[in-house]
């Protein structure tokens, strides 16, 4: 029976991949995948947001990943390992940075009580397609093989994903008490908090297609607002305002989101000051989506490196405006200046390495390989570095490390018996070095019994 249960699971896992891929070639943002949008910048500002909270909770600096939902509607979970998962809709609708703060101090309540392994735990157990659709999309997200199942069937409307996804009242009221003392310990107000849960509780009236998702899979809104309340009433700890600077961060990451998720007309006609850097980039983003205007898009961007050289993300940015462009080599030029100015950049690392892959040249093989090594060292469970780094492996002709790598791959996105062709292939030719050897001979150790 368990094996019989393990390859539902893995077959349910598969079918996710597909049609997460499927939604590859919708029309989107090219830093978008799908409903998830892996941005460096933007999730570099979520993560220093967060630092206070993180540390009130003795967890490691980036111990807690964030990633953002393409997705309007108002919500906030946890899922999988430790990832906090924000909807675009919340960011870009929340009042103030106290709130976002907030939410996520509340989403790290979650994982701090082990709510998460305990409700992925119950949708394992539960007997239905749909509940073992969402536990596998979470398993794919969470390890980073396809971000955007988590689009596909975490935010969507399928109500049974909802109901799996809502918490209990237990739960909602331990996360609160968590969330709660890590603002205090912080010196964050709770104010944030208590605003949007205000704004939560007076949808308790509206109809349930009028209500945020937030609403509907966090319950009990008008009865946490108390709780909330009852804290102000006996807070004795002193608050400090958000640093500028980190408020300034908060603005240019909604500003560069709603750049991106927005009809580009809408955003040239929101910021439209040309004094200000941050418009200036919501701009040039904007020229960069809207067809047949990367030329003009180049000349924006080109002036913000001029006023400020030492940004690394204006740097990536001209790089994929190079690349959307056909000039590969002339991006690979700007990523390596952002990561000169960057160098602990996963995704800068892998941009760049797949521009030097798509230059053609065989000379910039060895350093696209430098580059998403490390870019795969930094995500270590992100498929899609995997199977770009297969891809130099290749072109290198170093055949054993591209099949090896390949087997990784399937390893991060369930699919075992991938994994086991990979590493016996890896094997296959001639001469191969004890690394892969030693690897090899581990997968088909551990999971040679599922070969058919």
């Amino acid at each position: 029976m368990p094996n019989i249960i393990d390859a539902m699971i893995n077959m349910i896992r598969q079918i996710a991949i597909y049609f997460a891929a499927m939604l590859l070639f919708m029309s989107l943002p090219s830093a978008a995948y799908a409903s998830m949008i892996r941005d460096t910048e933007l999730e570099s500002g979520l993560q220093q947001l967060m630092a206070p909270l993180l540390e009130a909770a003795n967890y490691p600096p980036n111990s807690i990943a964030v990633r953002i939902i393409i997705d309007p509607d108002y919500n906030a979970f946890v899922a999988g390992e430790q990832i906090i998962y924000l909807n675009s809709g919340l960011i870009l609708n929340a009042k103030s940075a106290e709130e976002i703060v907030g939410v996520m101090a509340h989403e790290i309540g979650h994982i701090k009580a082990g709510h998460v392994q305990r409700r992925d735990a119950s949708i394992a157990d539960a007997n239905s397609a749909s509940a073992l659709a969402t536990l596998a999309a979470i398993a794919v997200a969470a390890g980073g093989g396809g971000d955007a199942a988590v689009g596909v069937l975490i935010g969507g409307q399928d109500q049974v994903t909802r109901k799996l996804l809502k918490t209990s009242r237990h739960d909602e009221a331990v996360a609160d008490e968590i969330g709660l003392s890590l603002l205090e310990k912080s010196g964050i107000s709770a104010n944030g908090l208590r605003n949007m849960m205000q704004r939560l509780a007076a949808q308790r009236a509206l109809p349930e297609s009028r209500q945020s998702r937030y609403y509907q899979t966090h319950p009990d809104a008008a009865e946490r607002l108390s709780v909330y309340l009852d804290h102000f009433s006996r807070q004795t700890g002193r608050t400090t305002p958000i640093k500028s600077e980190i408020l300034a961060l908060v603005d240019r990451v909604e500003t560069k989101l709603r750049a991106y998720v927005e009809p580009p007309q809408s955003v040239l006609q929101q910021f439209d000051d040309v004094t200000n850097l941050v418009h200036l980039y919501a701009k040039s983003i904007a020229l960069y989506r809207r067809g047949g205007e990367l030329e003009a898009a180049m000349t924006v961007i080109d002036n913000l490196i001029k006023m400020t050289p030492q940004d690394p993300f204006f740097h990536e940015f001209r790089g994929d405006i190079l690349m959307s462009m056909a000039k590969p080599e002339a991006a690979a030029q700007a990523y390596e200046q952002a990561i000169s100015i960057r160098p602990d950049s996963p995704q800068i690392l892998l941009n760049y390495g797949r521009a030097l892959i798509a230059s053609g040249r065989a000379k910039d093989l060895t350093n696209a390989i430098s580059a998403l090594e490390q870019a795969r060292d930094g995500e270590p469970k992100w498929a899609f570095v995997y199977r770009q780094l297969a891809i130099a492996y290749g072109r290198a002709g170093r055949l054993a490390d591209a099949d090896i790598t390949l087997a990784d791959e399937a390893l991060i996105t369930g699919d075992t018996q991938q994994a086991i062709n990979m590493a016996k292939r890896s094997l296959s030719h001639g001469t191969v070095r004890d690394e892969i050897k030693n690897r090899a001979n581990d997968i088909l150790y551990r999971y040679g019994t599922l070969e058919k």
